[in-house]
């Protein structure tokens, strides 16, 4: 049984085991759906990625796979947007916050391009 405002993972048939990029759109989806989350419940401290996984109904390990993704982090050639922020805390929580490129500022967008 669910509690209000939280996502049933029983209704979201195999939805956390796609995000290795196998699914494109399912990988779309579940990015959403995490930002979404993160966004909701990002008060500048960031959340823990338990505290995002009971919210949006994908394990821990997909949303770290997921924020990796979306960060500024280099996976082969290609920088990922920057739009997340992964935190590894002192007591073992990873955390993840909302970067201001990820919350639309325009400040922060990359102006090098034509």
């Amino acid at each position: 049984m669910t509690q209000p405002g939280m996502k049933d993972p029983e209704a979201m048939p195999d939805a956390d085991d796609s995000a290795d990029g196998g699914d494109g759109a399912a990988f779309e989806t579940q990015a959403r759906l995490a930002l979404q989350a993160l966004a909701e419940l990002d008060g500048g401290r960031g959340v823990s990625l338990p505290r995002l996984a009971k919210r949006t109904g994908l394990r821990v390990s997909v949303l770290l796979r997921l924020f990796t993704l979306l960060s500024d982090a280099r996976v082969g050639d290609e920088a990922g947007p920057g739009w997340v922020r992964l935190a590894l805390e002192e007591d073992g929580r990873w955390m993840a916050s909302m970067t201001a490129a990820g919350r639309g500022d325009p400040e922060q967008w990359d102006h090098s391009s034509p």
